[in-house]
Order: structure tokens, then sequence, then C-alpha cells
């Protein structure tokens, strides 16, 4: 049975929540009088959601007192808890936000989505996008207040000063695009807002040039606050627990790639066999995406024809390049996941064109494309985004707050179940050769590298430079490629490892339940469960999966 009075206070404070941060709203599907709106830029929002939650928390516990609470209204209060203490670490242990100076990333994403769903009438959407537009140059003001007295880490500002550059390119597309598209009144509104804010970013570019010349390379937060955060997060993992096990996966994987070449040639060399896997790529990035279309549709009939997963057939994917000015966030591929609460479940598979055209063949050749469209799209991200949405918008609580503002929330289910899907999809016999495998081991070995390089960056145990050698090397990647990884995901903390150690848990989740199974182990409702509470944090998924999976009730 639920409490009536924890849900309403729930929904009474997602409406404050939202109204500090109408960015957030647009991204779960929230859009009247949202979308026509930017927050705050400056600390006064951090510090008003974190006033918020330390309200929210505080009233949210004297109800739970009173008892009633259901399962799921007990791991919402779990999620709430932890939401607090991440923006709390945010705020005060490692103020991020005083150290990645990029004003443009997140209100880029957020008109992005406004333009890529086709949740109104385009007339609607565009009356916003010209609404945030407009109120950009505020926004840039506010957020250069945060570096008063404060240095920026110089290895980020050059990744801030890349969307910078890449900014008007976008609005000039926007300007163009939709030309003729809209009433003539809001187009002429929009080119002026464009021009206005393309304005706002020449001096935003100055200032952060400036930024760049006082900066600092020193971003490590050290052991210490990396135990604290993934406490926080859930963990019973220290940083070098985690370093251990993401080393033996290295070797492993490495040993098993080993045995894979050699089944592939003759002499087995991993770097010929790898070149050789790369020439089976198309020409072009277009042709790129339109493989990637085929393989997506290939992937979702070969799970519903295995009965792997619960399929939602009209949930909509969209296979789209990354924007030029997303591009140093996301130098491989991302998905915008479907918004908790439109009807209609659409998302889009962001895929990055190489800086350079030969690097088409190392990461989108065929073997890689298949990788990486599991993890992705079906049965990876896309899905797990379309099955979590069914499932109390409170356990995605802390993902809400995903931005260059704060801490990396707890993404390990996620990620790890993105990952196993990889490995899973194989085993399972989805277009299983021995290039396939090659790709395969090869993402898992980037994938631990991540890990790899993460602890040892946050912990001030290794340079930017030591780590991209690492991951070319060890990956077979360009030293380019793994530049952008490591210097991406760098100022993201406690992310990277989230793929390693998610699939890590969920193995471990499998084998338990396994080998505790009396009646078999019902691999379907395995994959649903895990999908459906992939937004939770992996301690508060599993006691949610062994509770389902064990039932005296379960199929």
């Amino acid at each position: 049975m639920a409490s009536p009075a924890f849900d309403s206070l729930n929904e009474r404070m997602l409406l404050k929540l939202l109204e500090i941060n109408p960015d957030m709203a647009t991204m779960l599907g929230k859009h009247d009088p949202y979308d026509h709106h930017l927050p705050h830029g400056g600390v006064k929002r951090l510090q008003d959601n974190l006033k918020l939650l330390i309200d929210w928390t505080h009233e949210a516990e004297e109800i739970s007192t009173e008892g009633g609470l259901s399962r799921d209204q007990q791991v919402s209060l779990e999620v709430l808890r932890m939401s607090l203490e991440l923006q709390e670490f945010a705020l005060y242990d490692y103020p991020l936000w005083r150290m990645y100076p990029d004003a443009l990333e997140q209100p880029g994403w957020t008109i992005f989505t406004m333009l890529g769903r086709e949740y109104a009438p385009l007339e609607d959407r565009m009356a916003g996008v010209s609404s945030r537009i407009n109120q950009l140059p505020r926004y840039l003001s506010q957020f250069r207040e945060r570096f008063k007295d404060a240095q920026a880490v110089r290895p980020w500002t050059g990744l801030s000063i890349e969307t910078c550059d890449a900014y008007p390119a976008f609005l000039s597309s926007v300007k163009a695009d939709f030309c003729g598209k809209i009433s003539e009144d809001l187009h002429k509104e929009l080119m002026e807002n464009c021009d206005k804010s393309a304005e706002a970013l020449e001096s935003h570019r100055d200032w952060l040039s400036c930024l760049l010349e006082s900066g600092t390379d020193e971003f490590a937060m050290g052991e210490e606050k990396l135990a604290k955060l993934l406490r926080i997060r859930g963990f019973d993992l220290t940083p070098s627990r985690i370093l251990e096990i993401a080393e033996g996966y290295l070797a492993d994987l490495t040993k098993e790639r080993r045995a894979v070449a050699k089944r592939i040639s003759p002499d087995g060399d991993e770097r010929t066999v790898t070149e050789t896997l790369r020439k089976d790529c198309r020409e072009t990035f277009e042709m790129v995406l339109q493989e990637t279309v085929d393989e997506t549709r290939k992937a979702m009939r070969f799970i519903i024809g295995r009965n792997l997963a619960s399929i939602d057939t009209g949930a909509a994917l969209e296979i789209v390049e990354t924007p030029e000015f997303l591009r140093p966030a996301l130098p491989v591929a991302a998905l915008m996941m479907p918004a908790r609460f439109e009807e209609l479940q659409s998302g889009a598979y962001l895929m990055t064109r190489p800086r350079e055209a030969a690097e088409i063949r190392s990461l989108w050749n065929r073997s890689m494309i298949i990788n990486t469209t599991v993890h992705e799209a079906y049965p990876g991200h896309f899905h797990q985004g379309v099955l979590s949405n069914t499932m109390p918008w409170m356990h995605q609580l802390s993902l809400m707050f995903v931005s260059s503002d704060t801490m990396t929330p707890s993404y390990e289910t996620g990620e790890g179940w993105a990952h196993y899907c990889e490995t899973m999809m194989y085993d399972e016999g989805f277009e299983a050769t021995d290039d396939a495998a090659m790709a395969m081991l090869d993402a898992g070995i980037w994938r631990a590298c991540r890990a790899i390089y993460d602890v040892k960056l946050h912990t001030g145990k290794a340079t930017l430079e030591d780590m991209t050698e690492l991951l070319a090397r060890e990956s077979n990647t360009t030293m380019s490629a793994a530049r952008d990884d490591v210097m991406g995901f760098s100022r993201s903390p406690g992310y990277p490892l989230s793929y390693l150690i998610g699939k890590h848990l969920v193995y471990n989740l499998r084998d338990e339940l396994m080998r505790s199974s009396s009646r078999g182990f019902n691999k379907k409702k395995f994959h649903d469960l895990l999908a459906k509470n992939g937004n939770l944090p992996f301690h508060l998924a599993r006691r949610v999966i062994l509770d389902d999976m064990t039932s005296a009730k379960a199929p």
C-alpha cells in the first residue's frame, strides 16, 4: 500500500524543481511553460537545487516515520537521500562548477532536443527555441560570475573553447533550416535572437581565452574524495579495488583478443588483423549512418525472435549525426534518451563524425557499428530508457542533475546494462563472427582502460598524456580518438568506470541468481527487470531484482 502523502509531496516538489531547472523539464517531457526559459546561469541554480533537496528530504523523512511506504516509495526515498548527498558533494567537496567553464553544452543540448522531438507543432517548439536563444546572453553573463576568484582547468577550458567556436555555426543552421517552415514573424524574431547571441558568443570566447591563460592543469580530487563519491553512490568498492578489477579485466580481455586474432590470421598479429577488419567499412560517414539504421532494425528483430527482452515496437529511434557543438563532449556516440513524461517514447542515437576521414575505419567499421548499436540502441540504452520510463519518475531523480554543473550520478546500472548487452548478444548468436568478437573485445578493453584512467586521473596518479597513451596502445585505436575520449571523460569523475564495473556487477548478480534458482533461470525476466530498473544506482536495482526474481509469485 502506497502513501498518498509521499506521492503528493513529490509531485509538489517536482514543480519547484522544474521551475528552477526549466531545461530539465524539457528533457523530461514537461514543456509548458518551461520550453521558453533558460535557468539561472550562475551558482544560484545549484544553491536553489540544494535548498530544495534539503527541504524535500526533511519532509519525506517525516512522512516515512508514519509508515505505509510502498517498496517503490522506499526506493524513491533512498534515491532522494542520495541526490541530496551528491548535490552537497558537487557544491562543496569537488566544485566542478568552478572548474569546467563550458556554459554552452547544456542549453545547446536542450535546444537540440526541442528540434529533434516532435512533441508539439513546429511553430510552438520554435517559439520556445527562439526565446531560449534570446536568453543566452543573460545566461552566459551569469555563468561567468561563477569563476570570479576561481581557476578553471586549462584542458577543460580548451574543450569549452571548441564548443564556443562551433556554436555560431549551430545558430546559423537553426536560422537557415527553418526558413519557410515557420511563420515569417517568428523566423524574423529567431534570426534577430540568433544574431544577438552570436555577438554575445564573441565576448564569451574572449573571456574563455583569458581563463585559459590563467588556468591550472590540476583537477584530481584525491583518493579520499573519490572514495567518498563512490560511497555516496552505493559502491562497496574502493578506488584501489576498482583499479585492481579493471587491470585484471584488461589482462584477461587482451589475452582473449590475442586468441581470436590467431583464429582470424595464422600469424596472429593483432594490429594486422585489426587493420584488415577496418577495411570492412563504408566509404562515407553518411553511408555509415544508413548501415547503422539497418543494424538497429536487425538487432530489434533478433531480440524479439529469441525472446530475450520485451521490446516496445511503438518507440521511435532516430539515427543522427552529432551536432558540431556537442562533439567535444561526445567523441564517439551517445543516446538522447526518451523523455519520461512524453507519450511517444522517442530518442536519438548520436554518432560523431571523426575529425579525419581516415578515422572512419577505426571508429565506424562494420564490426564497431554492430557493437555500438547493440550498446546504444537495442537492447542497450534506448530500450532501457523506454522500459525504465514505465517506473516511478523519482527513480531517476539523481539522473536529472546530469550537466557540467554537477557530479556524475550513479549510472553504473545503465552503462553496465548496455555494456553487458554487447557480450550477451554475441553469446546469443547475434552477428557472432570472429570479426565481431574482435570489435567486442576492443570495446571491452576500451572500457577497462576507462576505469583505469578514471581512478588514476582523479587520484592524481597519472596525467592526461599517460592515459591517452594507455588507451591508444591497449585498444588499438588512434591517438586522436584516445585523446578525445580521455579528455572528454576526464571532467566526469566516476562516470568512465561505470561501464566496466557496472557490467561486472551485472554478471555477478546474474551468476548469483542462476546458482540460487531452483526452478530455472528466467533470462527474459532478468533482462526486463534490469532494464526497467536501469535508472537506479546498482545497489538499489540489485535489491529490487533479487526481490522480484526470487518472489514466490515469479513465473
